[in-house]
């Protein structure tokens, strides 16, 4: 089974933008205190868009997507979202993914979030050469924590991208030949690691 990448994105609440450290501190101890430590959760990291700090990410890492699937059904996850709810100001967004390895990308200063919709009668094997083409070239770049790609769980029309930086990265002109074939979404984010 393949580590699995749960990747929450959102619109805060009035509370939530005003004083992220302190909310998520308390929903931390709350958490815990509901369920103690969750079967398959490794690691947590949350933050806010660099672009608008209204939207926030959370993202989990799981041992599995069985993992996550179980968590999925438990009155755990039902109390948790209770917890939370005042947390949000719109539906939070969910992607699933498998990626090869994200080892130092979500830990980076800055996280980039980069997804590629194929445009209507597009296959996969059209933008993966450019994904390896974007992977090789980065290879070596300063201040480059790395990359990882996979197609987005249920999405098989849907490619997802994290990418650690010390700062925003350049990808213009990969990103641009990209856009021909694909719609294109790129945001970053300043990730914190929270305790497990």
């Amino acid at each position: 089974m393949s580590p699995t990448t749960q990747i929450m994105y959102f619109k805060t609440s009035n509370d939530y933008a005003s004083k992220p450290d302190q909310l998520i501190s308390e929903l931390t101890t709350r958490a815990s205190t509901i369920s103690g430590k969750t079967e398959g959760l490794t690691e947590v990291y949350i933050g806010l868009e660099t672009e608008d700090p209204s939207n926030a990410f959370w993202v989990f890492e799981w041992t599995s997507k069985s993992a996550h699937d179980t968590y999925q059904q438990s009155d755990t996850l039902k109390a948790t979202r209770e917890a939370v709810r005042p947390l949000f100001a719109s539906k939070p967004s969910h992607t699933i993914v498998e990626f090869p390895n994200t080892k130092g990308i979500f830990s980076a200063p800055v996280t980039e979030f980069v997804t590629f919709t194929l445009k209507e009668g597009v296959t996969m094997d059209k933008l993966e050469p450019f994904v390896n083409q974007l992977q090789n070239g980065l290879i070596g770049t300063q201040k480059f924590y790395g990359s990882s790609w996979a197609p987005v769980i249920d999405k098989p029309n849907v490619y997802h991208g994290v990418l650690g930086w010390e700062c925003a990265g350049p990808l213009k002109k990969i990103i641009d030949q990209v856009k021909e074939i694909a719609d294109l979404w790129l945001v970053h984010a300043k990730l914190t690691p929270q305790i497990v």
